[in-house]
């Protein structure tokens, strides 16, 4: 605190989801202060929406009421450009875009790593191996074991296009298992968010 009495930090982090807050956390391991500053709040377990239905807890829209975890942005078009612009879905609350991403975590496949626009530059592959394999250690990343009606009309419109080869169990950062019950199938590296279904997502 400073001599007229305001709050001084080293670093000021806007934004509390993947990139915000594991900048956050390294400038701290560091030593530096550090305040991240989030437009939403922090949630309690039994907070979170069960359903997209329920408006006032999912969305966030604080001029309708609600002050949920999902933000829609409309960029539009700047003037003389074609187009209607772009919508960006993104979190509000303690964990950002960690809210509201689905909970899967894939790595790109090889026509990402091959691409002509960027293969000649570095072997990105090895490059950044090393980053996933922290990312999902931190993340606590596992396969979701269990299959769906989704999962199996999709496995079978995958097979009628001749790729049934391609289909694959999700990669997911989310505890297996009912909190305290000592039986899951690998426990998130990271806290869980915990809920009252047997798969919960796993804060970032």
């Amino acid at each position: 605190m400073g001599s007229d009495g305001a709050v001084r930090y080293d670093v000021v982090v806007i934004g509390s989801g993947f990139g915000g807050s594991v900048a956050a956390l390294r400038l701290a391991e560091k030593g530096y202060s550090v305040a991240v500053l989030e437009a939403g709040r922090r949630f309690a377990d039994d907070e979170f929406p069960r359903t997209s239905w329920r408006a006032r807890r999912f969305l966030w829209a604080p001029r309708l009421g609600c002050f949920g975890i999902q933000r829609i942005t409309l960029l539009r078009s700047a003037r003389g450009q074609s187009g209607a612009g772009v919508l960006v879905l993104s979190g509000a609350g303690v964990g950002g875009g960690s809210l509201n991403y689905a909970n899967t975590l894939y790595e790109p496949l090889s026509a990402f790593y091959d691409d002509p626009q960027w293969r000649g530059i570095t072997d990105w592959r090895a490059e950044l191996a090393p980053h996933y394999d922290q990312a999902k250690r931190m993340l606590g990343v596992t396969t979701y074991p269990h299959e769906t009606a989704a999962d199996r009309a999709m496995r079978a419109v995958a097979e009628r296009m001749g790729a049934g080869h391609t289909f694959h169990s999700t990669p997911v950062g989310v505890y297996i298992g009912r909190p305290g019950s000592g039986s899951t199938t690998r426990t998130s590296a990271a806290r869980a968010r915990r809920a009252p279904a047997a798969c919960t997502a796993a804060r970032a």
